[in-house]
């Protein structure tokens, strides 16, 4: 299903992550060779000792213990099928520790419910959202939910927000001075 807020959410980050010194890559609703293209450029452009930011708001499925980002052209046929046409989040935190970033924060927000239930046999079996990751060090993978958890993209019928809340309270932390990562 089309998510409501994955687009603001990812402009709003990409303008505020400029505002605090990084030079920002914007892309949306990307179809699997332009998500692919995309992360290729991206990896091209960091150098060693880079930091590295990475946020993707879309729909993400847990398939064995490996979690997939989904272009917006992905098939759902088959478990293979998503192996095949989704990006691995594993491939794309290789790549920055291949490149040699100091720092890479990866922020997810992408534990929703499988989109391929009712199509069908559930991918994944019976679980939700994404799994664990195992970042290298230097790595940090933030998830906008608990393993096993949905995302929350609005509270309530009333809520106006053009923002999830994940985005919502990620953008009031990062402004707070003193405070780390």
């Amino acid at each position: 299903p089309k998510l409501q807020n994955a687009v603001e959410d990812a402009k709003a980050l990409a303008e505020n992550l400029a505002k605090v010194g990084y030079s920002v890559t914007l892309r949306t609703n990307l179809t699997e060779k332009d998500m692919k293209s995309a992360l290729r450029v991206f990896r091209g452009m960091v150098n060693p000792g880079d930091e590295v930011a990475i946020f993707y708001a879309g729909h993400g499925v847990q398939l064995g213990a490996a979690n997939y980002l989904l272009p917006t052209d992905v098939g759902g046929d088959s478990e293979e099928e998503v192996k095949d046409e989704a990006i691995p989040l594993q491939k794309i935190l290789d790549d920055m520790s291949e490149k040699r970033a100091k720092f890479t924060l990866a922020m997810l927000d992408a534990c929703r419910d499988n989109p391929f239930k009712g199509a069908g046999r559930s991918i994944g079996g019976n679980t939700r959202g994404l799994a664990p990751t195992s970042a290298a060090t230097g790595q940090m993978v933030v998830f906008s939910a608990g393993t096993g958890q949905q995302a929350l993209d609005r509270l309530g019928a009333n809520d106006k927000s053009r923002n999830g809340l994940f985005t919502r309270v990620f953008l009031q932390e990062m402004h707070k001075p003193g405070v780390s990562i």
